[in-house]
Parts: C-alpha cells; structure tokens; sequence
C-alpha cells in the first residue's frame, strides 16, 4: 500500500494528534493509501493464498473452517474475497509498521452495511467525548468533506476492526476506547484508514506526545479554524447522519 498525501487530511491529522480533555487524551488519525504492492504487499498476499490454497488442496470437496462463508468478505473460498481480506490486512501493516496483521482472522473485521452508519457512529464517539455538539459538527463535517475529496465516500464500502485485546494495536495501559474504519473505493483502488484512541490521563504523557498536545483552549481554536475554512457547499452533521448516505459536494 503507497501512502497518499492530500493536504486537507494532513491539516486535520496535524489538529487531532493529541487533545487533552483532562481526564484523557484523544489520539486520532486519517490516512490514504493507494492499493499499489510494495514488496511486502506482495508477500502478505503470497501469504494469504498459500494459506487458503493449502486448505482448498486438503479438503477440495469439503468447505473447511477456514474457507467458511463466515467472513464479511463472502466465501475465503473466492479469490475476490481474499483479495478484500489482503487489502484490509495490508492497510493495517502499512499504518502499523511495528506489527504484523499477516494472520489476522476475518472474523475480526466488520463490513458495514450503510457508509451512513460509520459516520454515525465515528460522530457519536466524537461527540460523546469531545462533548460539544456544535464543535463536534464543525469537526466532523471538516472530517467526512476531507474523507469524500480523498476517496469519494458514497462509492466506498466500510469496514471495521474489532480486534481483542491480544491484537490491538493501542492496547497499551489506560487505553479507554479506540476504533479502526477502512473506507474501500474498489474503482479508484483506494483505501481511507481512520482510527481514533483516548487514553486516561492517569497514564503519564508520553515525550512524543507533549509536543503534539492539545487543551481545550487550543481544541476552541482548532473549531475556528474549520469554521473559517469550511466551504458554503459543507454538509452538515444532520446531512452525514442521513439514509441512504448521500454526498452533494
């Protein structure tokens, strides 16, 4: 996956790296990747299919559980859902370069059945810990106009990663609540990452984190600036919110 740069995700990333709401700190990010193999895209996916293929060649006749249709991909069975399961895989090795996702079991992952609903949601828990409804509006509309202009949301399917404990990422000490969407754009071969973490404030700051830090005073100044450079054509969180999810800008 080749990381892609557009300048609005970067000014957005650059204001929710680290806001401290007191009691905790609110970690988030929002990256574009191009689904173009590096060398290590393509041994994961070597890795996925020699994995499935093995199993196809045990049991030809018999679906295995590891080719059941048990998976928010259809049958494993399928190339085209290996190749769903390998792009989400490989966008999780690519934001997290200190892991390995390579055996990460579909069952963890979660396809979506509306984008209305991942927007919802990521506006509730925003909402819910930023808690100010008209702050979080300006926000979270900055967020999903940026999110649109870099993959064209409403052509997208979404997915989430639900992993257990021993699997997440930002499981570390006073980790509070996370969450991890991909938004797949299969005719641009696009894949939007977003993922959002809050840590207690009991939990030292990190030295990599004060430099980053955001209090409210400054989080106050962030919402003027998207409501500065917020075009007139913006949908608000009302329109985001609606089904079916609909883009007009």
């Amino acid at each position: 996956m080749k990381y892609l740069q557009f300048d609005r995700l970067e000014a957005i990333n650059s204001q929710l790296s680290c806001i401290d709401k007191g009691d905790a700190r609110i970690f988030g990010r929002i990256e574009a990747y191009s689904c173009k193999n590096t060398v290590e895209d393509k041994k994961l996916k070597l890795h996925i299919e020699s994995k499935y293929d093995d199993e196809l060649a045990l049991a030809p006749d018999v679906l295995s559980p590891l080719l059941s249709p048990i998976s928010p991909f259809g049958p494993l069975s399928q190339p085209a859902s290996r190749k769903t399961l390998f792009f989400l895989l490989a966008t999780l090795n690519a934001a997290y370069p200190d892991y390995d996702f390579s055996d990460v079991k579909p069952e963890y992952f979660t396809k979506l059945p509306t984008i209305g609903l991942a927007v919802n949601s990521v506006n509730n828990v925003l909402l819910a810990h930023l808690g100010d409804a008209k702050a979080t509006d300006t926000i979270t509309t900055a967020i999903w106009s940026a999110i649109d202009e870099a993959a064209e949301v409403k052509d997208c399917d979404a997915y989430s990663f639900n992993p257990d404990r021993d699997l997440e990422p930002d499981a570390e000490e006073g980790n509070l609540w996370s969450f991890y969407f991909f938004f797949f754009n299969r005719r641009l071969k696009r894949m939007i990452f977003f993922t959002c973490r809050s840590v207690s404030s009991m939990v030292p700051i990190q030295p990599e984190e004060d430099e980053l830090l955001m209090y409210d005073a400054e989080a106050e100044e962030l919402v003027d600036d998207f409501r500065r450079t917020r075009s007139s054509q913006s949908l608000s969180l009302e329109q985001y919110m609606m089904q079916p999810f609909q883009l007009d800008i």
